[in-house]
């Protein structure tokens, strides 16, 4: 039984990553705008953009919006107020995340290490399962940067 339960929960959790026609639009970077709208109400938020933006494989356009989405969560937990800088990269290889704060440092205000929870987890799920490349941690000055590099070669879009 409890066997059963398990595959049950993968399932769903693999399906979390598809649309659901009766919640809405797919995530998708075209709904940035909307997501940024969401988000920036409470902390302030500025997005930069290089290269020329072509669509994606849908599993890595999906996993695109669902790392800045969790990470703007992580944001909005551990650094609560902090500047949110979100960077979109595209490529001839694919397309580059990256979201950084100036918050105050990495530890949560209860002291824990910013990181030791599910929400980095997922993030490098979501950027393994497309075949990408994750790291997070720390800056210098403070704050803290999530950095996932998406494989999604030109050709393969078009």
């Amino acid at each position: 039984m409890a066997r059963t339960q398990g595959h049950r929960l993968r399932a769903a959790l693999h399906r979390a990553d598809e649309p659901d026609p009766l919640t809405g639009p797919a995530p998708s970077l075209n709904r940035l705008d909307a997501l940024a709208e969401g988000f920036a109400a409470g902390q302030p938020v500025r997005w930069s953009l290089g290269g020329a933006p072509r669509p994606l494989p849908g599993a890595v356009d999906v996993a695109a919006y669902r790392i800045i989405e969790e990470s703007l969560a992580d944001v909005r937990r551990h650094a609560p107020g902090a500047a949110v800088a979100v960077r979109l990269r595209y490529d001839a290889e694919g397309i580059t995340i990256e979201v950084r704060d100036d918050g105050a440092d990495a530890a949560t205000p209860a002291g824990e290490t910013r990181g030791a929870g599910r929400g980095l987890a997922a993030v490098r799920g979501r950027t393994e399962r497309v075949g990408g490349t994750f790291s997070a941690g720390p800056n210098p000055g403070g704050g803290f940067t999530v950095r996932a590099v998406l494989p999604a070669p030109e050709e393969a879009a078009e």
